[in-house]
C-alpha cells in the first residue's frame, strides 16, 4: 500500500467513527423522476493523498445507453468548494440538477451540492449529506439531509439528526424523531405516515 492509499484509508477510518452509517451507504445509482436518466459515482482511480482524481460522477441516458462523465473528484481545503470522497447522488424533481455529498475527514466539513445539467455549474447547497429528495406532498423538491451537530451544554456530545432542506440551503425544520445518532432510521416511518414518497 502506498502513502496516498494509507493516507485516505486512514482518513476513511477517522471519519467513520463520527459520521452517521448513512454517509457510507452502497453507492447506488439515482434515477430521474421521468426515469430517463441515472447518475452514479464511479471509482476511476487511487487519486492524489487528498482525493483529487479518484472519483467521477456518471450520468447515464437509459434510452440510449450513453453515458457523459459529468464531474472528477478535485480537492479544496474550503469545504464548500471540495468535491472530494463523493457520494449520494440524486436528481432534482424537474431533473435538470443532481445533487451530491462530498466530505473529508471531518464530519463537520461534509456538504452537499448541486449541479445545473445544462451549464455545468456547481453550487454549494449546505452541510451535511443529501439523504434523498422528497417526491410528493407539501415539501416536493426539498432535500432529506442529515448533518453532525453538536448537543447543547451541558448535555454535549453529538447526534446526526435529518433536515427538511430547501434547494436553496434554507433550512425548514428536523424530521421528527430523528434527533439521535441514528436520525435516517426516522425518516421512512415520517414519510410512510404523511403518504409522501422520496428517493
Amino acid at each position: 500500500m502506498n502513502n496516498a492509499e494509507k493516507f485516505l484509508c486512514a482518513a476513511i477510518l477517522v471519519a467513520s467513527s463520527a459520521v452517521p452509517h448513512s454517509a457510507f451507504a452502497e453507492n447506488i445509482a439515482a434515477v430521474s423522476t421521468d426515469r430517463s436518466l441515472e447518475a452514479y459515482i464511479q471509482q476511476i482511480g487511487v487519486g492524489d493523498e487528498n482525493g483529487s482524481g479518484s472519483q467521477a460522477l456518471i450520468l447515464v441516458n437509459k434510452a440510449t445507453g450513453t453515458q457523459r462523465r459529468l464531474l472528477v473528484s478535485r480537492y479544496s481545503d474550503d469545504y464548500t468548494k471540495n468535491l472530494t470522497n463523493l457520494s449520494a447522488p440524486l436528481f432534482s424533481l424537474d431533473g435538470g440538477f443532481i445533487y451530491f455529498s462530498s466530505g473529508d475527514a471531518s464530519p463537520y466539513r461534509a456538504a452537499v451540492h448541486q449541479m445545473n445539467l445544462r451549464t455545468g455549474q456547481i453550487r454549494y447547497v449546505t452541510t451535511g449529506w443529501a439523504l434523498s429528495v422528497i417526491r410528493t406532498g407539501p415539501y416536493r423538491g426539498y432535500m432529506l439531509v442529515q448533518k453532525h451537530v453538536m448537543r447543547d451544554r451541558p448535555e454535549g456530545g453529538t447526534y446526526n439528526p435529518v433536515f427538511v432542506i430547501r434547494p436553496d440551503g434554507h433550512r425548514e425544520f428536523m424530521v421528527p424523531g430523528s434527533a439521535n445518532d441514528d436520525g435516517e432510521l426516522a425518516v421512512g416511518p415520517w414519510l410512510a405516515r404523511n403518504g409522501w414518497h422520496a428517493w
